[in-house]
């Protein structure tokens, strides 16, 4: 089968060319959700009647987050509130055995959403902005949670589009030292430019039987400037290796999202 998206629904053309439409997906908290009845939120709900037009009776799929999918169909709604009666559990999340964190230097414009986007379809399970020395953007207050909001709800989208049943936790804004500490004892690999000797495959291959025993990993990657000598003297005396992707600087948009395919493919069966 050949698999398309589009939007919220997906489209999948068969062996013998015929096409099957899936049901609109929606996002519903665990919270709504009570015995077979499920409060849609006023942004879903809005779209839902608003721009799909959809009405009592159709069918959708909704997913809690935290991996379980329903099949639902939509009640008649009640002034502005929309609920929907589940008909079925569909499916439990087949998550990766591997906990992907990415710790991603936060970028300039639109770069970080994309990067957020992308990180959630490949399956990464956690993302940590971070703000180190040669960030450009500097959030600090309201305007660092705003924006963490902002990227949470840029991953809860993504995995509508993507059919992901597990959102992404996307952590408060960390200084590095920060990140440290949450790292602790897991094994951690950074993304460093002037690496000579440690290219992505050799440190992947070296910590291979303790990232399959602790079930978790943590890549850094820095801002458009890259790390400074002083970050990646820190992160070495942490224990965290620094590995090189090769000959070719690539942008931090491009950088986190390759070595991320490259981690998934080498620890999980799933990818």
């Amino acid at each position: 089968m050949i698999g398309f998206q589009s939007g919220r629904d997906s489209y999948e053309e068969t062996s013998q060319g015929k096409g099957v439409f899936y049901m609109h997906r929606f996002f519903v908290s665990a919270d709504n959700i009570t015995g077979e009845t499920a409060y849609i939120d006023k942004q879903e709900a809005r779209h839902i009647k608003k721009v799909l037009r959809l009405k009592a009776g159709d069918e959708v799929i909704l997913f809690d987050g935290s991996g379980q999918e329903y099949k639902a169909l939509l009640m008649e709604s009640e002034k502005n509130n929309l609920f929907a009666r589940i008909i079925e559990i569909k499916m439990k999340e087949d998550s990766p055995e591997i906990s992907l964190c990415l710790v991603q230097g936060i970028a300039k414009g639109d770069k970080m959403d994309n990067i957020i986007q992308k990180a959630t379809e490949i399956g990464t399970a956690v993302i940590y902005p971070l703000s180190s020395e040669r960030t450009i953007v500097r959030l600090q207050g309201d305007s660092a949670v705003k924006k963490v909001n902002r990227w949470q709800q840029i991953a809860r989208e993504a995995c509508k589009q993507c059919r992901r049943n597990v959102i992404p936790l996307v952590k408060p804004v960390m200084e590095i030292d920060q990140i440290f500490q949450d790292i602790g004892d897991f094994p951690a690999l950074m993304l460093y430019e002037n690496e000579q000797d440690n290219s992505l495959r050799q440190v992947l291959h070296s910590i291979r039987e303790t990232v399959l025993t602790t079930g978790k990993i943590f890549l850094i990657v820095g801002p458009e400037g890259g790390f400074s000598e002083v970050e990646v003297e820190k992160a070495r005396k942490q224990g965290v290796q620094t590995a090189s992707l090769g000959p070719r600087i690539l942008r931090t948009e491009t950088a986190g999202i390759a070595a991320s395919s490259i981690i998934m493919y080498e620890y999980c069966s799933l990818v």
